[in-house]
Order: structure tokens, then sequence, then C-alpha cells
């Protein structure tokens, strides 16, 4: 709360500072004007030191600071005056005031043109400062020298102002796309590296250019990249024509990797905080559409002709060509019925010679039966062109928990909002494109959000999934890889859920949205303790089949009170796993976490334990997944996008090189579950812990058994009290098959 209170003064201060600076430059530029036009003894005295000084370039001067003030009112911000365009301005100057004091007789020459200049009456038309530089000149190279100094330096000055112009005109140029015929890919942003000056050594102050990069920066159209082919397939000739709805196409060159390459930003607070470029993201190849189409020609007659065969009579209405797969839309004649297409699987796929296919009956919301057939050749969806469509949909600009997941069977993006599933599972086999889904979704957020507007919890029980992103600012602890330790981390995340709920109460908020905009109004409205504005958390649990072997009833619970309770509070799961199994992914666990993500898994029960429907047994791998969102009816099929380790490792270090990673002390403090766990146990059984000693005492014999039968309680219970009895010294070890000694002869009697 103190920081907070310390960051709400200095920018009190700020605008203050702001203010008095715009206040001076109005008196300045009164000034300016006063001198210009001589009104007054006041400014005819500043005219005559400005022209004594500059002689007959006054005008210039008054010309210069006059824009240069108006820059600063409008900006109240004070340009750079040590960059390489205000040097440049300088040198020309320079150059102006030295040419224009050469006097017309070659032989003045030497410092004694100065005193000349000064007992004369007559104004030089460089002025003072002319005629001294002039002075310096001459004496040292002569007249002809001076002049030749003067025009290099007035050369150098327009280098350094019209340098940086062309050099950046280039660049635009050099991407500028190129219109083709034959190719269609979706435009790409170009972000432009900024580069260091040369004279950035005279300043350690952090200060606005005169010409500042932005003012160079190409506006480029934004193209969604939709990629749908309809089809019409006539029953007599066997064809199938194509009809395309094709956007702009657009043929951009490869980036060099000097232009790839972005200098990461220095350290700096929240509010100079710069969300990654996307150009530290690659740019995938686009697969070619003209072969696949072909080969979805063949497809469709291969298709139609067994249905025939086997009396099926239906046309195809659409086809959509995806990444991986071919989505073929039949209509079935009345009367036929929806089975019989499924009877025909292995038929189809016997037709097809294909590996796989995956029958969709009925489509829903369609009069269709789908048939998703794959691609002769998988194309790679990049995060970059789905992260693109991401940045530019006005929809999800100001929601930082939209992630990119990847591109449907049509080629459109499909996006997922964290905030609405509101938590999310992930399984699948082991290859399948699970780590990868992760990764991307972990790399979204990065993305798109600042560190103060959502927080991450990582659970890395493997150990080298996620440790790329230790150090990153939007760590509540360190990638935690103890499964013990990450069933207490969960715990804390209860706790934290529940303060939450505490603050709404306060002040009648029902969720997070609520209580932060009632903190900003409040912390506007008043100067004293500020209002917490509370972040998002995203908790990421890679695997939790790890987790429910060590310490499952804990794991389970704490999932079980997040995922019933949190959304409201702003916390958000997501759960991975490789063994989809109902030991792992719990009635609990699937009752509270409606929103699924199945990958290829190998059967088609693992399918069911996931979606509740089978289908993700035929899969293709490699990312290919079946998104399964809260509310949906049916599975949607997605391809998911790749995101590279090095574009992983390009986004962390940008990212964590602007702000250093502030952990929260409850969550890197926290106790291993082992460690707490036991005395809860015990303090729950206390009162059956002393009926049982006074039996064993009284009884003088003691087994697990026989504490079952005389209390009826659980083996597992009984099995902990012995284990307890045995601590305190109350009964000794078991030796073998003889039966434990009871070290306390009578009640009330003391330990042997």
């Amino acid at each position: 709360m103190a920081k907070t209170k310390r960051s709400k003064k200095s920018k009190n201060q700020i605008l203050e500072e702001k203010l008095r600076l715009r206040i001076i430059i109005l008196f300045v530029i009164f000034a300016i004007i006063v001198s210009a036009l001589r009104l007054g003894f006041i400014g005819q005295g500043i005219h005559n030191c400005v022209a004594f000084l500059t002689g007959n370039l006054y005008g210039v001067v008054y010309l210069a600071l006059l824009v240069v003030c108006i820059y600063i009112l409008c900006k109240a911000q004070i340009p750079r005056l040590n960059g390489p365009e205000a040097i440049g301005i300088y040198a020309i100057f320079i150059s102006m005031l030295t040419i224009a004091s050469i006097p017309s007789q070659p032989q003045a020459s030497g410092m004694g043109v100065i005193s000349t200049y000064l007992q004369s009456q007559q104004m030089n038309k460089g002025g003072f400062i002319g005629i001294c530089l002039y002075g310096v000149f001459s004496s040292l190279f002569e007249s002809l020298g001076a002049l030749i100094l003067s025009i290099i330096i007035l050369i150098i000055g327009l280098a350094l102002i019209f340098s940086k112009l062309y050099f950046q005109h280039q660049k635009t140029k050099k991407k500028k796309p190129k219109v083709s015929k034959q190719e269609e890919t979706p435009v790409q942003t170009i972000v432009l590296k900024k580069k260091s000056h040369f004279f950035d050594f005279l300043s350690k102050d952090k200060e606005i250019p005169l010409f500042p990069d932005s003012a160079f920066d190409d506006v480029e159209e934004k193209i969604d990249p939709e990629m749908t082919s309809t089809f019409e397939f006539d029953q007599d000739n066997m064809k199938l024509d194509i009809k395309e709805k094709k956007p702009l196409k657009i043929k951009e060159e490869k980036d060099s990797p000097q232009e790839s390459y972005i200098e990461p930003p220095k350290k700096t607070d929240l509010s100079h905080y710069q969300l990654p470029p996307l150009s530290l993201l690659s740019t995938r190849s686009t697969h070619n559409v003209s072969k696949e189409k072909s080969a979805a020609n063949k497809n469709a007659a291969r298709l139609t002709n067994v249905l025939k065969q086997f009396g099926v009579n239906a046309t195809i209405e659409n086809a959509f060509i995806g990444p991986t797969i071919t989505k073929y839309e039949l209509k079935l004649e009345i009367g036929t019925r929806v089975n019989k297409i499924l009877q025909l699987q292995d038929d189809i796929k016997l037709a097809l010679a294909t590996a796989d296919i995956r029958i969709e009956a009925p489509i829903p919301g369609k009069p269709y039966v789908g048939i998703e057939v794959p691609n002769q050749s998988a194309a790679m969806v990049g995060f970059k062109d789905v992260l693109k469509s991401l940045l530019s949909n006005s929809k999800y600009q100001h929601n930082p928990l939209v992630v990119a997941l990847g591109k449907d069977v049509s080629g459109k993006p499909v996006f997922a909002q964290l905030d609405k599933m509101p938590h999310l599972l992930i399984a699948g086999a082991t290859g399948s494109g699970k780590s990868v889904c992760v990764n991307t979704i972990i790399s979204s957020i990065l993305m798109r959000a600042k560190p103060d507007e959502v927080k991450l919890i990582l659970v890395d029980p493997k150990k080298v999934e996620l440790s790329i992103y230790n150090g990153i600012p939007h760590l509540l602890a360190p990638v935690v890889t103890d499964p013990k330790k990450a069933a207490a981390v969960l715990r804390e995340v209860v706790a934290e859920m529940e303060r939450r709920y505490d603050l709404f109460a306060s002040v009648n908020a029902r969720n997070i949205q609520g209580y932060n905009e009632f903190a900003k109004t409040y912390n506007e409205d008043h100067t004293d303790e500020p209002k917490e504005i509370l972040p998002y958390h995203v908790i990421i649990l890679d695997e939790v089949a790890d987790l429910m072997m060590v310490a499952s009833k804990d794991v389970e619970d704490c999932i079980m009170r997040i995922s019933q309770m949190a959304r409201a509070a702003g916390i958000h799961l997501i759960v991975a796993t490789q063994r989809p199994s109902t030991d792992i992914i719990t009635g609990v666990i699937k009752a509270n976490i409606p929103s699924r993500i199945a990958f290829a898994v190998s059967s088609s029960i693992d399918s069911r334990t996931i979606l509740d429907t089978s289908g993700a047994e035929k899969l293709l791998g490699k990312g290919d997944m079946l998104f399964s969102p809260m509310g949906s009816s049916s599975p949607m099929r997605v391809q998911g996008c790749f995101v590279s380790d090095e574009e992983v490792s390009a986004i962390v270090h940008y990212v964590s090189s602007q702000q250093e990673v502030v952990y929260e002390d409850k969550y890197v403090n926290v106790k291993s579950i082992s460690s707490t766990q036991g005395s809860d146990d015990f303090d729950e059984e206390d009162e059956e812990y002393e009926k049982c000693r006074e039996f064993v005492i009284q009884a003088q014999k003691a087994s697990t058994s026989l504490l079952q039968r005389k209390f009826r309680i659980g083996y597992n219970k009984a099995a902990r009290i012995i284990d307890r009895l045995e601590e305190e010294g109350v009964i000794g070890p078991q030796l073998g098959s003889k039966p434990r000694e009871v070290y306390i002869r009578q009640y009330h009697e003391e330990d042997l």
C-alpha cells in the first residue's frame, strides 16, 4: 500500500512540473514576440542584444526559438538538445554565422578582426558570435580555410539531420509489400528496430528527441487472415467447382536477421512498461493451397462414389481446406439415416487411402454431416499470424485474458477467453502438443498483458517445461517444481481468493471488475490511503498427475474450491496432464472445469474421460486438438499454433529486461504439505486417539484390526493411531508375527 501511495504522489508532482513548464514557456514566447516587434524599451533592448550576437540572422533565431517553445507548450516535455538532429542544427547555424562574417577583403583575418568589429559602429552580418568564430578559424587556417571549414560544418549538419530520414525511408521501402496474383498471405506488421543515437553518451537522462522514431513508421492496413474455400460439386461431371473468397493478395519479403532483432528496453517502472513487439516472433511459411485444392477435388469424387456404392445418396455442399485437414459437408437425402454414414467409416478410409477420418454427424446448427480428412501435407500454424489477428481485433483489445489457440478447419483464427471459461483442462498423450499449447497460452499473456494486470503461478513437476519463465515480472513466485510445495501454494491461492471476497463484501462489489472500478474511482477522489487494484491471477498446473500422486486429497480439494468460487475473484486455473485417466481427471475436477482441450489420445475411453465424448482418438497429433469451451454443444477442431523455444526465449528476455521480478512472500515461504498435514490429522483424531489409547492400556494388546472392530473405524485411521501410539512410546514395534508389547501396564502408571 505504501508503494501505491508513493506512485500517486509522484504522479501529482509530474502534473505540477508540466504546468510550471508551460507557464514559463508562455513567458518566453511573450518575450520573443516583444523582442521581434521591438515593443517598448524592453523589446528594443532584447532585440539589440540578439542582433549584436547574431547579426542579420536574428530572424532565424526568433523563428527557431518560437518553434521549440510551441513544441514544449504542446508536449510539456523538453526536447532532446544533444541528439544528432539537434547537433546538426547547431552546426548549420554556426556555419551560417561564420560564412556571413567573412569580410570582402581576404587580408582581413586573424584575431584582430574581433577588436576591429568592437571598435567600429557598424553591425556585422554574422554578429559578435560569427566574427569570433571567423577570427578563430582564420587565425588557424587563413580566410580561405575558414570558408572551407564552414562549408564542411554545414554539410555535416545537413547529414546529421537528413541521414536518419534517408535510412528510415530505405527500410520502409524495402519492407513495402508486393502485390502477387498467385500467393495469398496476410499483411505482416513491420516493427522497425529503434537504433541507439551516436551522441547518446552525452546525456544519461531519458529525453524526447526532436524527431521521434514514430514519425517515420508507416501505417499498414491490417487484413484478417481468412482462408475459406467453398466447393460446389457437379454430380454429372464428377467435378468439384471452387468458389473462393480472397482478401488482398500480398507477398512479403523475408526479414533479414539484423532487422528482426529487437533491442530490449532498459529497466523501467510500470508506467513506461512496453509490451513485446510482434517482430520478436517468426513468420511461418504458408502451405500450398493449389495442391490441396487438387487433392480435395479427387477426394470429393471418391467420397461420393463410395457412398453411392453402399446406397447412400449424398451431395457435397461445402468443403473447407484447413491447415491440417479438409472438412466436407454432406447433405443427405430425405429418409437417409445418419447412422449409415457412421457405419461406413472404415470403407471411406479405404476409398480415400487415408490414415484416419473423423465424422461429425450431424454438424451442430447445420443440416449437414461433416467428414474431416487429413491433408496430404500438414501446414504449420504460426503463433505470429494468430496473435496478429488477436491484436487487430477491437473486441478483445482491453481484455488481457484472451489467448491465441490456433486456426479452425476453415483457416480462421481461434481465441480463448480465460475469464469466460473460467477454468481450462488440457489433456493428451505424450508428444501430442500439450506443452506447446501451454507455452502458447503463457506467451499470449506476456505479449498482451502488463505485470500489474495479470499475475502467474506456474507449477512444473517435470522441472524442464516452464523453468524458462523464471525471472519474468508477471510471476508471484518462482516456478514451483516440488509437488509437495505446489499443494501448499494452492492452499495460499485459496486463502487469497477468500481475502478478495472479503474485500468485495466490504465495498458491495460482486466481482473483480466492479471492485477495481470502485478502487479507481476512490483513488481519484481521495488522497488518503489508496485502495488496492487487484490483478488477475492465472494458475497453470503443467502435470497434475504427479501432484495427485503426492497429495491427491489436498490438491483435489484446492482445485475444487478454486474452480467453484474463484471466477468472480479473478483467479483462473489451467490444469494440464498427459494421463487422461479417471484417477487423475476425477469427477470433481470434470464437474468444476467445464472448458476442456483434448489432444491426441490412444483410445476413445480416454477421449470420453476428457470431453465426455469420443473423437480425440482420431486426432493427428502435433497440435491437432478438440476445443470444447463452456456452453458449446460439441467440440471444435483446431490446429494449435506453434511457438518455438527461440521465440519464447526472446519474449522472456524482452519482458524480464524491463522490470525486476518481485515475488510475494506468502507464496515463496510456503511450507510443504507433508510438514503440516500430519498435525492437522492428529488434531482431528484427538478424541478417537484418547479412546484407543485407554483401550490398548486396559486390554494390554494392540493391533490395527482390533481397533477397527472395537471402534468401527477405517483401516487408514486405525493404522495412523497405531503409528502414533508407537511414536509416543505406548506400544512397541511390530516384531514379525508376535503381538506388539504394551509398555504401560496400567492406565495411571508411568512409562517403563
